[in-house]
Formats: structure tokens, C-alpha cells, sequence
């Protein structure tokens, strides 16, 4: 039987494999009147690039995809298969010039939703700094 340290630390190898991971500790209520678990809870993370890639070839794959035989049947036929990744799952019916009309609406949807990710939804302000306006100049009396 494997310890559950060995086990997390064999989940957090699997998972760096995959790609980037965000790791976060919490404290667990104690068993029976124990001390407090630490608990560690890892999941990989999509990076934007990867994201953003992803979302660009949402309908339509890769222009070397396109030209193989396969590829320009499915063109002709108006089957949209996209990925960037070996498995081309059936996306939507359309042609290519449509295609890239929804990638482009895809890419869109997400360069808003990044863009939103980045700044505050309220603007910054700081408090009411006293300018040289608010009082005399002279020397005060």
C-alpha cells in the first residue's frame, strides 16, 4: 500500500508532465481531536499561448492538415473538423471560408475575455491629494 505522501507526490509528477501546475495548501479539520491536516491540491494550468492557440484552430485545422486528401475531402464536403491535435473531432458543417469566419470569432471571444482578466473592472483611485490650488501662495500669516 502506497502512503498518501508517496501518492501525492507521484499525482504532482503526473501532473507536471502534463504542462504547467498550480499547487494550494489548506488546512483540513483534524480526525478525532488529531492535529489539523496540511492537504495539497495540484491541477495543471492552460497558459495563454496555449489557449490562444487552441481557440484559433477551434473550426478549422492546421494548413497542413488541409491539403492531405482526407483534409480536402472534408473541405469539399463542408465537414469542419479543427485541433491542432491528432484527434480532429467533428467541430460544425461549413466551409472553409466559414470556417475561419468562427475562428476569428473565437479568437475574438477569448482576446476579450483575457483583455477583461487583466484589469480591474472599476477604475483605480486614490484619495484626494491637495493641489497648489486650494490655499494662498503668500506666506501664510
Amino acid at each position: 500500500m502506497i502512503s498518501a505522501s508517496v501518492a501525492s507526490v507521484l499525482g504532482l509528477l503526473a501532473a507536471a508532465q502534463a504542462g504547467p501546475v498550480v499547487c494550494t495548501t489548506t488546512l483540513e479539520a483534524p480526525l478525532a481531536g488529531g492535529a489539523p491536516l496540511e492537504v495539497s491540491r495540484c491541477g495543471a494550468v492552460q497558459t495563454t499561448p496555449e489557449l490562444v492557440e487552441q481557440r484559433f484552430f477551434t473550426h478549422t485545422a492546421p494548413f497542413a492538415e488541409g491539403v492531405s486528401l482526407r483534409g480536402q475531402v472534408r473541405d469539399l464536403l463542408g465537414v469542419a473538423t479543427g485541433s491542432i491535435n491528432a484527434g480532429n473531432s467533428l467541430r460544425a458543417f461549413g466551409f472553409p471560408d466559414q470556417t475561419i469566419v468562427w475562428d476569428g470569432i473565437a479568437l475574438q471571444n477569448t482576446y476579450q475575455v483575457l483583455l477583461e482578466a487583466q484589469s480591474a473592472p472599476a477604475p483605480w483611485s486614490t484619495g484626494d491629494i491637495p493641489n497648489g490650488f486650494s490655499g494662498s501662495l503668500g506666506p501664510s500669516r
